[in-house]
């Protein structure tokens, strides 16, 4: 069923970022009641809510529905400035970059407030 496929799928990226329905909520700039509503009532949100979803997750639709994995993943400018940075670091300093981008994300999850 297509609404189960859309709430899993929501779900699974949820569980693989350690990320809350709040996390979410504030990621894609919608309230924490419609995500709330829409799990507990068990609904399939609209395209636009969809939409704005996905881009709290930094993908696009077409990457929400791809179960191959094949469609490219498109870089905005800071995410490839980034990159190009990143390139240029010598590999020590490379795992402090990693250790510290660890500590940031296990911070967020201590922060967020209770659901």
């Amino acid at each position: 069923m297509q609404e189960e496929y859309v709430l899993k799928k929501i779900l699974s990226l949820l569980e693989d970022r350690n990320w809350t329905l709040y996390r979410l909520a504030k990621e894609s700039n919608l309230s924490y009641s419609t995500l709330s509503n829409t799990f507990h009532r068990n609904n399939i949100p609209s395209v636009s809510t969809l939409m704005r979803i996905c881009e709290g997750f930094g993908m696009t639709l077409s990457q929400f529905f791809d179960e191959s994995g094949n469609t490219p993943i498109q870089l905005t400018t800071s995410e490839q400035t980034l990159l190009a940075d990143w390139q240029k670091l010598p590999k020590n300093e490379k795992q402090l970059v990693n250790a510290y981008i660890q500590g940031l994300l296990k911070r967020a999850i201590i922060t967020e407030p209770e659901n």
